[in-house]
């Protein structure tokens, strides 16, 4: 381990010695352009490509302009390019493109520390963190760079949400340790103008919302900083204001693309004006980046056609059956999840599945296909009482054809649909006894429904630990059972109970089509009224 941090420590340190002197003489006098990504996730084609940025590059240059290119984290996971060549891939489409310098974002530790750094030595730019440091206190990697091109000398030093320490899966940041953003801010801001740059860039893995620190707030306290380059909340920003978002006013200018390659950031800043804007228009063509891509779709796609598991059976995860009731592809998910995240209990939303398979062979792409946005998975202890409320907030989706209806795991859940949203769960059973509400659960759910998303907020507030991704989850446990038969998806996890007006519970599982199976006039000539229909 120590071996590896040395050498790659080594690779890094000169990197940051090259960039430190890198020199580029121009005799256009353009504007200084901060061309810039984030959130990349493996999306080298999709949306507009990093084909685009590396065109705008060359078309920015060629005007004479002074361009910078900078990437604000989250490149190495996401697609599956991204997963099975554990990052590699990444690295040889990002060197493509001609970057000058990044900062690591908290999905590059998914594959594990020795792995990330790497992955930075075979990088043709410096990642830069000034808040990542070693138990010794020494820095993983260079804290800042000061570039210099046409005359012009740019100071970048690099932040990383402190989120990263609960948020990583347990054990893959290895010895490092995330400090406190502002704190390091405040150390680079006069570091770099004492050397000489004249302009001061942030570039934060950062985020404007559902974060402990966000970058506008680090902007608030800590003057000095021309302009925040930001990552990590995917906030699409166009003029440094993100709709729906009260930023803290503040001269720096922050400026952030969205995420996935649906957009490029441009800064424009000439003399104390600075103007941030985004471009989404048109993909564009650079022909190194392209046959980057190639090279690796082609590397790729035997890997993703490779046969994982054989399923006996159709697993459905239609989205109008999946969003409707309980299906054998959530309930395979979630036990998916439970399984990889060791809980009691796992729950998932429907919107997040969207895909089946079918009978036969299961490769990678399938698995893609089922779960493409490789959600988080976070681990986390609840009161029993959160259990209910977790219920509740799905069983508020029923009828409405949404992605919030929940898919679960470990749990047996009776409710009654024709009772009113908020009040319609009847009963839930984790390991044959009734949930105790001051009793705690372990739950492994998506960061997605950790932090409220689709309005049910029954998880939010509490402490979890990252346990990697829902692709990965089903990847690990399709190569666990080998063959997958009915008896390994266990239906009627949830079911439908209808109080008659003697006070009685009719129960029907979640997976049954109530009016189809069983007809109303048949429990009326049975002798049982309905009171309500579901």
């Amino acid at each position: 381990m120590r071996s590896i941090r040395l050498a790659a420590a080594a690779a890094i340190a000169i990197i940051a010695i090259l960039a430190l002197t890198y020199v580029m003489h121009d005799d256009d006098s353009g504007s200084l352009v901060i061309l810039h990504s984030n959130d990349t996730h493996c999306y080298y084609d999709d949306g507009l490509g990093l084909s685009t940025l590396g065109a705008l590059k060359d078309s920015m240059e060629s005007e004479g302009n002074t361009v910078f290119t900078v990437d604000a984290g989250d490149f190495l996971q996401g697609a599956p390019f991204g997963t099975i060549t554990q990052g590699k891939a990444s690295v040889d489409v990002m060197n493509s493109v001609g970057y000058d310098v990044g900062v690591p974002g908290n999905h590059e530790f998914d594959f594990g520390f020795p792995v990330l750094l790497e992955r930075a030595a075979s990088l043709n730019y410096p990642l830069i963190c000034a808040n990542l440091i070693y138990p010794d206190g020494s820095s993983v990697f260079s804290e800042c760079v000061l570039l210099e091109k046409s005359g012009m000398k740019v100071g970048f030093f690099g932040l990383l949400t402190p989120d990263s320490m609960s948020t990583v899966k347990a054990g893959s940041m290895g010895e490092a340790i995330v400090t406190d953003p502002v704190e390091a801010a405040s150390r680079m801001v006069p570091l770099l103008r004492g050397m000489g740059a004249d302009k001061v860039i942030a570039i934060g893995h950062i985020g404007v919302e559902g974060v402990t620190v966000t970058s506008d707030e680090i902007c608030d306290r800590v003057r000095g900083i021309d302009l925040f380059i930001d990552g990590h909340s995917h906030t699409a920003m166009e003029g440094g204001k993100a709709e729906g978002i009260d930023l803290i006013p503040t001269d720096t200018v922050i400026a952030s693309t969205g995420g996935h390659c649906t957009s490029f950031g441009i800064v424009r800043m000439d003399g104390g004006k600075t103007e941030a804007s985004l471009y989404a228009g048109e993909p564009l063509r650079d022909e190194q980046v392209d046959e980057a891509v190639r090279k690796v779709r082609e590397e790729c796609s035997a890997v993703l056609e490779t046969s994982i598991a054989t399923s006996e059976t159709f697993l459905n995860g239609e989205r109008n059956d999946i969003r409707s009731k309980e299906t054998s592809m959530g309930d395979l998910v979630a036990d998916a999840m439970r399984w990889y995240g060791r809980s009691y209990v796992a729950a998932i939303n429907s919107g997040t599945i969207r895909s089946s398979i079918q009978a036969g062979e299961i490769t990678l792409n399938d698995v893609y296909a089922v779960l493409p946005f490789q959600d988080d998975l976070v681990r986390m202890e609840v009161e029993g009482r959160s259990l209910y409320e977790l219920m509740e907030g799905s069983y508020a989706h029923l009828g409405t054809g949404s992605g919030g209806l929940l898919q679960i795991s470990g749990m047996t859940v009776t409710y009654d649909p024709a009772a009113e949203v908020g009040s319609r769960v009847v009963s839930i059973y984790v390991g044959g006894s009734e949930v105790v509400p001051d009793s705690i659960y372990s739950i492994c759910a998506t960061d997605y429904l950790a932090k409220g998303g689709d309005g049910i907020a029954a998880l939010t507030g509490y402490a979890y630990t990252g346990v990697g991704d829902n692709a990965m989850a089903l990847w690990m446990y399709l190569q666990e059972l080998g063959t997958i038969t009915e008896s390994d998806v266990k239906m009627g996890r949830q079911t439908a109970s209808f109080r008659s007006q003697i006070g009685n519970y009719i129960s029907l599982p979640l997976c049954v089509r109530t009016s189809a199976s069983i007809p109303y006039t048949s429990l009326i000539r049975s002798g049982v009224i309905i009171s309500a229909s579901p």
